[in-house]
């Protein structure tokens, strides 16, 4: 397989990764180059108490806040605990979320509220399926490597809406990956079997999935998805989203959560302190009650949903999604795939669930022809 504008060869087993998780979370590279995902070490020993844990956690989100507040005094905002905690502790002047009209996908209304209490200037990015189907190409245009992550086209517009007011803004990425803030992690709590890690990030049974440096936790699925969430899924995907957004709308856009501190001080807290099978983010939601209580601190994680399985369903959303991965670059590219049984599936509503790799799918394509 070609990429005819620069005469590259494809590796297909890259490719293959990328249908597997949605990025590329294998090394090398789709043309051969080096990945370099860091290595993760972690060092639960000597263990301390809770108390002494917290008091550790709070001095650094106090520094790290402080130095914020020097630079920065705008912010995105969700409804949840990381952004929030970003924006009480710069005394953000300038906030930013994203609506839709889809109720079950929009959690502007609670980051409104908290935008009331900090009296903050809100701004809120409403995002209908023209205006993020629009922006795809685009977005894909700024980003080295592909993803199939489908919140990072509407970062990418929310970025550029932060741009028109704001020439820097904060955006809370890193905590559910350093103090294990995704759902799957308290799901599997009880039984940690080790290769969890695996079924919550497969997208297509395809491919190798191959990572040595798993293998040193051996059977503990819960350190697996830690270390993978932390080095693959970091590096891989969340960061380069927002450095893609950052780029395509010209605005500087800062990650204080990752900071070294931190990010030492999470390899260091043992995963009974991360989460338990209620809730992750433990310690994290105990330390950031100081800045925005109890309430923001415990509510439920929602990630940055995108109502993109409705909208693939409409018109005339579902053509081009159809006409896309029917066309030359999907049939050279994706050959391997049986893409019709997959579209004829989904769109007969037999399997709802098979909208994540029809995306995956779509955006490499877009990736492909536009990159």
């Amino acid at each position: 397989m070609m990429k005819a504008e620069n005469n590259l060869i494809m590796n297909p087993r890259a490719l293959e990764s990328y249908l597997r998780f949605s990025f590329l979370a294998g090394d090398p590279g789709l043309f051969g180059e080096p990945l370099n995902y860091p290595a993760i070490r972690f060092s639960f020993e000597p263990e301390k108490t809770k108390e002494a844990y917290l008091e550790e956690l709070t001095r650094i989100l106090d520094a790290m806040l402080a130095e914020e507040r020097m630079v920065s005094d705008a912010a995105f905002l969700s409804s949840g605990v990381d952004s929030s905690l970003i924006a009480f502790g710069i005394r953000a002047k300038k906030t930013f979320s994203v609506a839709y009209e889809e109720e079950a996908f929009d959690e502007s209304a609670a980051a409104q509220r908290t935008a009331d209490a900090l009296g903050s200037e809100h701004h809120i990015v409403r995002i209908g399926p023209s205006d993020y189907f629009g922006a795809v190409a685009d977005a894909m245009r700024c980003r080295g490597t592909p993803t199939g992550d489908a919140s990072y086209i509407a970062l990418f517009i929310a970025a550029r809406e932060a741009a028109a007011h704001t020439d820097t803004v904060c955006s809370g990425e890193g905590p559910d990956e350093m103090f294990c803030g995704y759902p799957c992690y308290s799901r599997y709590y009880d039984e940690p079997c080790e290769d969890f890690w695996l079924k919550t990030n497969t997208i297509m049974e395809i491919g190798p999935a191959d990572f040595p440096e798993l293998n040193a936790y051996r059977g503990d699925g819960f350190l697996k998805m830690n270390a993978f969430d932390l080095s693959r899924w970091m590096y891989g995907n969340i960061l380069p989203n927002v450095e893609a957004a950052s780029a395509g709308a010209g605005i500087r856009i800062r990650t204080p959560y990752m900071r070294r501190e931190l990010w030492d001080f999470a390899l260091s807290l043992p995963p009974r302190y991360k989460a338990d099978r209620t809730m992750g983010k433990l310690l994290f939601r105990e330390a950031a009650q100081r800045w925005v209580g109890p309430e923001i601190a415990f509510r439920e994680k929602r990630g940055f949903p995108v109502p993109v399985r409705k909208w693939m369903r409409e018109e005339p959303w579902k053509t081009q999604i159809t006409d896309t991965l029917s066309g030359e670059s999907a049939r050279e590219t994706l050959s391997f795939v049986d893409r019709d049984a997959i579209l004829s599936a989904f769109y007969s509503g037999a399997d709802d669930g098979l909208w994540k790799q029809i995306w995956e799918m779509f955006a490499f394509i877009k990736w492909y022809e536009n990159a």
